[in-house]
């Protein structure tokens, strides 16, 4: 295969790939995730060379660095030995608000709602996959999704790595005397986080960005899908602070992120027609 369009997601993945083996280089000389760093980084240049753009190829592809991303974020964090945040985070709450909504809210929620939010939460990866899977199967409109939904990604790992912040109730578990009082559901979701979530991914709150640039494609494209995980979503944007993962700060700037996104994408429309 001759040599494809590179898409702007796959920019911003393969510069980050390659600023990381480069820090990881300077910082440590040699270190385990240097080679693993350098060897993704290498294997995505190659299939983004190799596939057609748009196509199942290079969207899981994409998928595949998403995750690897994720999942050594707090790693990558602790062998670069970038400063921690998360006091700067609830000092903007503090700065913004008076008092972080995230402490506004301990002892408000009943464990039903507890149990409700921990739902709406949960629904991300539902959401995420969904959309990400129809594009897959159907093999069309990939050229367009990829963009927006890993472009999102990219950015928050952006913030991941140069502005690493522990969630409240991990940074600060003093301020929280009482745990969460909530059913099956709420146990589990907490579960889930402590088992499988980055320590320091709470700037900016991906949960939010990618949520909202869901809903934005679905409007346009799924209209039914927007309709089915609207309540979802909004379950999701509120437990962000009430289940004490974010700060009100985090959602804030994801939103401001997916606004200056969303102006983007509908400039380069207008400019290509």
């Amino acid at each position: 295969m001759t040599v494809r369009h590179v898409q702007i997601h796959e920019r911003l993945y393969l510069s980050l790939g390659v600023a990381l083996s480069v820090a990881l280089a300077c910082v440590n000389g040699w270190h385990p995730l240097l080679l693993e760093a350098a060897g993704l980084t290498c294997a995505y240049a190659l299939l983004v060379c190799r596939a057609e753009a748009g196509g199942r190829m290079r969207l899981l592809g994409a998928y595949v660095v998403t995750w690897a991303l994720y999942a050594s974020s707090s790693v990558l964090v602790e062998a670069l030995a970038v400063p921690l945040r998360h006091h700067e985070l609830l000092a903007a709450d503090v700065a913004l608000f008076g008092e972080s909504p995230v402490l506004a809210l301990r002892g408000v929620m009943s464990p039903g709602l507890n149990d409700l939010l921990s739902l709406g939460y949960m629904s991300y990866h539902v959401y995420l996959h969904w959309a990400l899977l129809q594009v897959v199967i159907s093999n069309k409109q990939g050229v367009l999704f990829g963009p927006r939904l890993f472009t999102a990604f990219a950015i928050g790992f952006c913030g991941y790595l140069l502005y690493p912040a522990a969630p409240p109730l991990t940074a600060f578990p003093e301020l929280f005397e009482t745990p969460l009082a909530g059913g099956l559901l709420t146990h589990w979701n907490e579960s889930l986080n402590s088992a499988m979530a980055s320590r320091y991914d709470a700037f900016p709150s991906l949960h939010a960005l990618i949520t909202l640039t869901l809903l934005a494609w679905d409007w346009r494209f799924f209209r039914l899908r927007f309709w089915i995980m609207l309540t979802p979503s909004l379950l999701m944007l509120a437990a962000t602070l009430a289940l004490r993962l974010h700060y009100a700060v985090d959602l804030l700037v994801a939103g401001l992120l997916f606004l200056v996104l969303q102006f983007i994408y509908v400039r380069n429309q207008s400019c290509s027609r």
